[in-house]
């Protein structure tokens, strides 16, 4: 008896910025329920993960960029290098002091402190007028992160990101459907017959 063989080919394009993309915009929209519902049960934690998945959508949004438009664009590179290079790339100078640019370091911190969250420790010393009836109980064991965990700095950065995307899509002249995750099969019938031994 012999046998016939298939030559299989495939090729996969895999953008995992959509797939984070889709992460935060799923967190995004939860929290968005949860606060129209007043349903404030750990709002906090969920916000904490939709910044670090809309903080993790723009730097893989920037390595898609840079990989699409600089030969020699390494994804290990420093954060400020990477968009430094693209944005060169891009022949853009925008304005990191305003919206939508500044808050790309604010969500790049907020992503820094929880990435490589390490204890600290905070003294406070200080000599205070003595008022009756005064609470000198008022101390705030918050981390100073803990200030973006609200609604309105969420959709800012998710906001701003996208904004960003869309003008870097233009200025790069990529279609959207370029950035999806897609690929290609294929099997041919080979004509040639081997033994087949069994």
């Amino acid at each position: 008896m012999k046998k016939r063989q298939v030559q299989k080919t495939a090729k996969k394009n895999i953008h995992i910025h959509n797939d984070i993309s889709n992460t935060a915009n799923h967190l995004r929209i939860r929290i968005e329920e949860m606060e129209a519902a007043g349903d404030r049960k750990g709002i906090a934690l969920d916000i904490t993960a939709c910044l670090v998945m809309l903080a993790f959508t723009f730097e893989s949004r920037l390595n898609f960029i840079g990989e699409k438009k600089l030969p020699d664009f390494k994804e290990r590179r420093g954060f400020d290098k990477k968009v430094a290079k693209v944005l060169k790339a891009l022949e853009l100078d925008p304005d990191f002091s305003k919206r939508p640019y500044s808050s790309i370091k604010e969500l790049k911190d907020f992503r820094d402190t929880i990435a490589h969250g390490k204890p600290e420790t905070v003294v406070i010393d200080e000599l205070v007028d003595f008022q009756p009836g005064t609470d000198y109980d008022d101390f705030d064991l918050r981390g100073a992160w803990e200030a973006c965990l609200n609604t309105d700095f969420m959709r800012q950065c998710s906001e701003d990101i996208d904004g960003i995307w869309k003008e870097w899509l233009a200025a790069a002249e990529i279609d959207a459907h370029q950035t999806m995750t897609h690929g290609e099969y294929g099997i041919t019938l080979l004509e040639d017959f081997s033994a087949f031994d069994g």
